[in-house]
């Protein structure tokens, strides 16, 4: 059943396609833009922002659905190194990508639209995940989408690994999560929670229960020490990720009067934000770097310091201070950065005779974690690195153990979520390679191949365009609850954002162009012949030709004849003419900017003017080739493409049919 067909019948349209275009395959691009680029998933970051622009939010959803099936998660915690590649920055501001993406799915939220019906199982092979974190979810996703039957096993009480237990709920609400963890569920992904491998069933047992590949998705809940001394001998101490998933967890107790986070990363910034809605009185975030090199999401750190949060920067921990067994404070020193270290950052030293003091009751280290391992059984043969992480091929994912894999966190250490499900697609393509060929081999790269335009950016007189902001809860009233903080764009606001898209490179990478296109570059429309009367659309069949490659054309009419009966064995017959695909200028929109001139390689626009000299677009469509480049490049979407959807087909039928 071709897609065409597909999209009819989501419409309610009793109308049955036989055949009459043939199967859409993928389109292959030679170049594509630079913020698709920089995704770690291969997201089409310009095609969906394009289809916002035209207020197409479902379309929007759906391609994004087609990379990043936690649409709404990413569009609140994502790292977006989409935005630091936007040729956007170059003018003003990046393109609100995050924001955006965020848009489209809360879009649809609101509208309560379940549409992710189960997916036929066609593969026997059963597929067993461990964890359910964005790695596990995603490579879920993807196998379950190829009909094998998978199951995830969680330990936790939740599924969402660190979504649901180490990011706090004014940053990503509960229901999000639970929303689009349950979209992957009714497909049919079986999540098992307070489920251990290891502990509850082995791997053994699994293997017996007919699993035939293992995806070891765990995450780095264990956090490393500080080694420095007092450590261990005060109460009052407590890692970041335990206290983060105690607050998750439901415990809403606030943790002390003062309380001293050490750390620049976002699970510091987390940890500080939480303590403060808690009722603490004073919170402190102490970082050996300057807040360049802080890896936090720069928005995160702004909100914290609005919030009232003390970051002290260039300061490192050198022991925790106490008295009759609880911690007092944290005596510090001041850093400076010297030469970059094996991260590529400034390593920072100690300044000599600079110690001071920080008063708190309570130290929540965020230096870093590690997965925990002790899941696996203690005569295992799992090649593990000296960070406690599983050793991979870097390419397929696969471990030194036939037929089991590993991802996320397990294997890169504490990651973005973004990171975790770019691992989860390459699972998911090496786990079904594996099991249809029995053999592993790179997988194709989810994002094009990528190589510098042919034609430069042009954005010397660029008008600058102001970037939307995201409107957000007040300081006041937000740091005394876990309230969502970040609120959504409306649909003028993301259309207006969308807007500032530069739509770098020659393609729009929609796609919309694969199920219309006939491969003959024609539109369909209806002539002056057709059946007399009224024909509802359920008595109809549209017959094709036995051929899906070819059209009922007749060339020397230039018509494709469509033939059906009602349901009283009536025969009728449906002319439709056959025009070639074009471009064309809404000349209202036009500024003249001479951009879609200079991008067609078939000459087939000119820039005429007004008798006021005012330039403007014309296209010729006897050279048109219908391509869309130029729609693509066209700032102020002057230029349409006479390209037709389902819905044109439909209505085009309907009209004839009811002509008299």
């Amino acid at each position: 059943m071709n897609k065409l067909k597909s999209a009819l019948e989501k419409e309610n349209a009793s109308l049955i396609l036989s055949d009459i275009s043939p199967d859409v395959h993928s389109i292959s691009k030679i170049e594509s833009s630079a913020c698709k680029i920089a995704c770690p998933a291969g997201v089409k970051v310009k095609a969906y922002i394009g289809l916002i622009v035209a207020a197409k939010f479902k379309e929007a959803l759906d391609l994004i659905k087609e990379d990043n099936p936690l649409p709404g998660i990413c569009g609140r915690v994502c790292t977006h190194p989409c935005e630091s590649e936007c040729n956007r920055t170059n003018v003003d501001e990046p393109v609100g990508i995050c924001a955006l993406k965020r848009f489209v799915a809360d879009w649809e939220l609101k509208r309560k639209i379940r549409r992710d019906k189960p997916i036929k199982i066609t593969k026997k092979q059963k597929i067993a995940i461990i964890g359910s974190g964005p790695a596990g979810l995603t490579c879920a996703n993807d196998l379950v989408r190829r009909g094998y039957p998978v199951t995830v096993f969680e330990r936790l009480s939740k599924p969402g690994g660190m979504l649901n237990w180490g990011i706090p709920s004014f940053r990503l609400p509960r229901d999000i999560i639970e929303t689009e963890i349950n979209a992957i569920k009714d497909l049919g992904v079986t999540i098992k929670t307070k489920t251990e491998v290891g502990k509850d069933i082995t791997f053994t047992e699994l293997k017996k229960k007919g699993f035939k590949a293992f995806f070891l998705a765990v995450g780095a809940y264990e956090g490393l020490k500080l080694r420095i001394p007092g450590e261990e001998d005060f109460k009052g101490f407590i890692d970041c990720i335990e206290f983060l998933k105690r607050v998750n967890g439901g415990n809403r107790k606030k943790p002390g009067k003062k309380v001293i986070v050490i750390g620049g990363g976002n699970s510091a910034i987390d940890s500080a934000r939480t303590a403060l809605r808690l009722g603490c009185n004073e919170v402190n975030i102490v970082y050996r770097r300057s807040r360049k090199e802080m890896p936090a999401n720069n928005a995160e750190i702004d909100a914290a310091e609005e919030e009232g949060i003390k970051i002290s920067y260039l300061a490192s921990p050198v022991r925790i201070l106490g008295n009759k067994g609880k911690v007092t404070g944290m005596e510090c020193i001041k850093m400076k950065l010297g030469k970059p270290d094996e991260s590529g950052r400034r390593r920072p030293e100690p300044i000599k005779g600079t110690e001071f003091t920080i008063k708190a009751d309570t130290i929540i280290p965020a230096i870093s974690q590690r997965p925990d391992l002790s899941f696996l059984p203690k005569s295992h043969k799992f090649k593990i690195t000296r960070w406690n992480t599983f050793e991979v091929d870097p390419d397929t994912l696969a471990t030194n153990i036939s037929g089991f894999f590993a991802g996320g966190d397990g294997v890169t250490g504490p990651n973005t979520v973004i990171d975790a499900m770019a691992q989860g697609h390459t699972a998911a393509d090496s786990i079904d390679a594996y099991l249809q060929t029995g053999k592993i081999k790179k997988p194709k790269s989810r994002k094009d191949a990528y190589r510098e335009w042919s034609f430069k950016m042009e954005l010397e007189g660029e008008k600058s365009i102001k970037r939307t902001p995201l409107p957000h809860l007040p300081i006041k009233s937000r740091i005394r609850t876990f309230e969502e903080v970040d609120l959504c764009f409306s649909e003028d606001q993301a259309i207006e954002e969308a807007k500032r898209c530069l739509r770098c490179g020659p393609c729009g990478e929609c796609q919309e162009c694969a199920p219309e296109c006939r491969g003959k570059l024609v539109v369909l429309h209806a002539t002056e012949e057709g059946p007399k009367g009224v024909v509802e659309m359920q008595d109809i069949i549209l017959k094709g030709p036995s051929d899906p490659d070819k059209l009922p054309w007749d060339e020397r009419t230039n018509k494709v004849v469509l033939a059906w009966k009602d349901e009283k064995k009536k025969k009728y017959t449906l002319s439709l003419q056959m025009e070639p695909i074009t471009c064309f200028v809404v000349k209202d929109r036009c500024r003249g900017c001479g951009e879609c001139k200079r991008v067609c390689q078939y000459d087939a626009i000119s820039l005429e003017s007004t008798e006021d000299g005012i330039l403007f677009a014309e296209i010729d469509e006897t050279l048109c080739k219908g391509c869309s480049t130029c729609t693509a490049v066209c700032k102020t979407g002057a230029i349409e493409a006479r390209h037709y959807s389902h819905k044109y087909v439909k209505n085009l039928v309907e009209d004839c049919l009811t002509k008299g």
